[in-house]
């Protein structure tokens, strides 16, 4: 008898909390009252070919052609032959992001600083590739932030085009771009 007056009034206040957490807690499967997941998305491709099209590559492939000349008059082979399958590694996965799906997190690190300020004006939550979005809550909204990414990158009108024509077609899937002959 003594107990059952201690745990009644432990119960009724565990009853208590559990109510008023699941009386506040957003419905299970994003019911009306859940606030909308808001996901920029952008066509990989697109960041590829402004990218590819920047002063800051252009400055990157300069450096580069800077070194390989360097070495090439120092006589060092050894920085030669790695210079070189560096550049080789690079231009294969440039046509991967370019052509394909390849992620391009490497070309974001560019522009990471101005991210925030890119989900902000979009009033986006979450940037991501439009490849890469595996599952999504069906009240998930979905925001093409393509253009807003690009911008960082100062495209030209032809890149312009060429990113408008990219997002008229589909990718190449990566294991056929690996099989493509190279030129």
């Amino acid at each position: 008898m003594r107990l059952a007056r201690i745990m009644f009034p432990l119960w009724a206040m565990l009853g208590s909390v559990l109510f008023c957490v699941t009386a506040t807690a957003a419905p299970p499967g994003g019911g009306p009252e859940a606030k909308k997941l808001r996901v920029g998305t952008f066509d990989s491709r697109a960041v590829t070919a402004a990218y590819v099209g920047s002063e800051k590559f252009n400055r990157r492939i300069q450096q580069l052609m800077e070194e390989h000349k360097k070495a090439k008059a120092a006589g060092d082979a050894e920085k030669l032959k790695q210079l070189e399958a560096d550049g080789k590694a690079q231009q294969d996965r440039i046509h991967q992001q370019g052509f394909s799906t390849a992620p391009v997190a490497d070309i974001l690190q560019q522009i990471k600083e101005e991210l925030p300020a890119i989900a902000g004006e979009a009033g986006v939550e979450v940037i991501v590739s439009q490849w890469d979005v595996a599952y999504n809550v069906p009240s998930a909204k979905f925001v093409d932030v393509t253009d807003l990414i690009i911008k960082p990158f100062h495209p030209s009108q032809r890149t312009r085009r060429i990113v408008k024509e990219l997002s008229k077609q589909p990718p190449i899937p990566l294991e056929k771009l690996k099989l493509m002959p190279e030129h």
